[in-house]
């Protein structure tokens, strides 16, 4: 390579915004240019492999030239957004995790406009990401009188990731029929097991008096309408991962005789 030609060197690899449907990979580039002169980055290209099938081919011509001077170190960013329904159909099922590779070609203008070529390839790992899984469990009813119940809301979050799933923060609201009767956070450790789960318990006092008849009415069938959202913060080598929840269904009763 000629010595005025700008110098590419990877700084590092980053994934964001990672979530079930998808994620981007980013590769950090520095741009070294030893001419005396600037040179303008104007356009560049790339081909994807994603576990050495094709995934992405394209050419990028930038609006503005990005001038990278003399001296010293232009950072740019090349990002690859993975979206893992697109991923599924061009590679096929992806358990875990893939390689991504990255080929291609930057293309500068000297002073003289003169086109200098760049080639560049760059590989990188990311995951694939699955939300929790929730199960409600029956509603255990340790004590039924005419003014309330005494009851115990279970809910078990299943990961299906076959990595363990550092859980921060669990926010919920419960709702029997239209009208919320818990809310706040799980308090327990909540961590979840790779390719496994946990069940959570959480007891409360309801008051039929305050709730309403009809509330009432629903613990003398077999199950109440249920309603259980919130949300997952969870802890992770890619970041904080948000991840929102709204289960709803017939919650059956377990009542202890």
């Amino acid at each position: 390579m000629a010595r005025d030609v700008v110098a590419v060197t990877l700084k590092d690899k980053v994934i964001k915004n990672l979530s079930s449907q998808g994620l981007t990979l980013a590769f950090h580039l520095a741009l070294s240019n030893p001419a005396s002169a600037p040179r303008e980055l104007v356009r560049y290209r790339y081909r994807v492999t994603i576990n050495q099938k094709q995934f992405l081919n394209m050419t990028v011509a930038l609006d503005e030239p990005l001038t990278v001077p003399p001296g010293g170190e232009t950072l740019v960013a090349l990002s690859v957004k993975i979206s893992y329904d697109l991923l599924t159909a061009a590679v096929g099922p992806i358990e875990e995790k893939a390689i991504c590779d990255l080929v291609g070609d930057l293309y500068f203008l000297t002073e003289r406009k003169k086109e200098q070529r760049v080639p560049i390839a760059f590989s990188g790992e990311f995951p694939v990401f699955k939300d929790p899984e929730i199960e409600l469990l029956p509603l255990k009813v340790n004590d039924l009188t005419v003014g309330g119940a005494d009851v115990v809301f279970r809910p078990r979050f299943r990961n299906p990731n076959g990595y363990e799933l550092i859980v921060d923060k669990i926010s919920f609201a419960l709702f029997f029929g239209d009208r919320e009767v818990l809310s706040g956070q799980i308090p327990e450790d909540k961590n979840l097991p790779r390719a496994g789960g946990k069940t959570f318990s959480l007891p409360f006092l309801l008051d039929f008096f305050e709730a309403g008849e009809k509330m009432r009415e629903d613990f003398q069938k077999d199950e109440i309408p249920c309603r259980f959202a919130g949300e997952i913060e969870i802890m992770s080598a890619w970041g904080r991962l948000f991840i929102r929840f709204d289960k709803a269904q017939g919650l059956r009763f377990d009542k202890v005789s």
